[in-house]
């Protein structure tokens, strides 16, 4: 008897351990589908972080506290673009700032001025597009920190050079369409450019500017094509003698629906390298984009005028604190005006609703 009752223990402890086994794999796969499951078409991976928030992750109270992220599976990209950061929420006017690694000074001065819109409901958003500091490993790890701390640099894998600014519009305006792609109006700006982001969006607001097939800047038309210097190009790599129409890299303005058809017309293999003349054909070959010039894009000294959208150029941080106190100052004035005239209305209104209502007593 002994022996049979010590089969019958081993019997069902063999059976109690089979079931375990087969609980614990089937906790493991029901966890993994929780963590890995599909969304809205894309592939999802649930990740635990700690530290300081970025334009990518929910915000909470304590910026130090544990967070969870969703992050959409990687997409490819066409240019060479690297960041995958993403835009959170709606946002009017995208500005892409176009800086050299080395300009540390220059995007700070921007972020303290005009990069932010201080309102509670953002109107625009201001990133700046960096490829890699060649041969600088100190430098670029300077970027990644700054990158981290601010989370407003959009990364290449190309390496900075004028001839490869191309590159960097080619990877700015692919990282809009794919990561901030909830956007009205885009503005590529250079950061020796000072931008008064309220006078531009007042006049993208008014009903006479183009919603789509917009571009606009300082525009040219009919220029010619130099076959030497720091612009010249070869007959090989442009066989005619006027560029088509293009706004001057400085500073211009695209509709949202431009830039998703750019993006998929980005030759990347052999791009144009004049980058501002380079979206110009793109344009032309779209068809049906209105190129038109406004006066609000500016060049000339560091003094403000009324009405300036962009003022190329700002070359020193003196001279964008006192543009943009200017600015700020004729923008208050502008508010004061609106607030009296919505109170002379008001009054008028009700001044004529008492008479009215007076007039039918008597």
């Amino acid at each position: 008897m002994k022996s049979s009752s010590s089969s019958v223990t081993k019997s069902h402890l063999f059976f109690a351990l089979r079931i375990g086994t087969i609980l614990a794999v089937s906790i493991t796969i029901y966890v993994s589908y929780i963590f890995t499951t599909h969304s809205k078409g894309f592939f999802h991976i649930t990740r635990i972080s700690m530290g300081q928030q970025n334009m990518t992750e929910d915000t909470s109270e304590n910026e130090t506290s544990t967070f969870i992220t969703t992050i959409p599976e990687e997409l490819p990209h066409r240019t060479y673009l690297i960041s995958r950061t993403r835009c959170k929420g709606k946002v009017f006017l995208l500005i892409l700032v176009f800086s050299a690694p080395a300009n540390f000074d220059k995007r700070t001065i921007i972020r303290k001025t005009w990069a932010t819109d201080p309102s509670l409901k953002i109107r625009w958003r201001s990133v700046f597009p960096l490829g890699q500091a060649a041969g600088d490993n100190i430098l670029n790890k300077k970027l990644e920190a700054e990158g981290m701390m601010y989370g407003d640099l959009i990364r290449g894998s190309y390496n900075e050079h004028y001839q490869n600014l191309t590159f960097k519009t080619q990877m700015g305006l692919e990282w809009a369409a794919k990561y901030c792609a909830d956007f009205q109006f885009l503005l590529k700006a250079d950061d020796d450019v000072f931008i008064n982001p309220y006078a531009l969006i007042d006049h993208l607001r008014i009903p006479d500017t183009p919603k789509t097939n917009l571009y606009t800047g300082s525009c040219r038309f009919g220029s010619g094509v130099f076959r030497a210097g720091k612009n010249g190009v070869t007959w090989e790599e442009y066989n005619k003698t006027r560029y088509p129409p293009f706004c001057s890299g400085p500073a211009y303005v695209l509709s949202s629906d431009v830039v998703y058809k750019l993006v998929e017309m980005f030759d990347v293999k052999k791009p144009f390298k004049n980058e501002d003349v380079y979206i110009g054909m793109l344009v032309e070959k779209i068809g049906g984009v209105r190129v038109m010039v406004h006066r609000g894009f500016r060049y000339g000294q560091c003094k403000h005028i009324p009405g300036t959208f962009s003022l190329h150029r700002a070359p020193t941080i003196e001279c964008v604190e006192e543009l943009f106190q200017e600015a700020m100052s004729e923008r208050k004035e502008y508010e004061l005006a609106q607030l009296r005239s919505a109170r002379i209305l008001s009054y008028n209104v009700t001044n004529t609703s008492q008479v009215h209502e007076h007039n039918q007593i008597s």
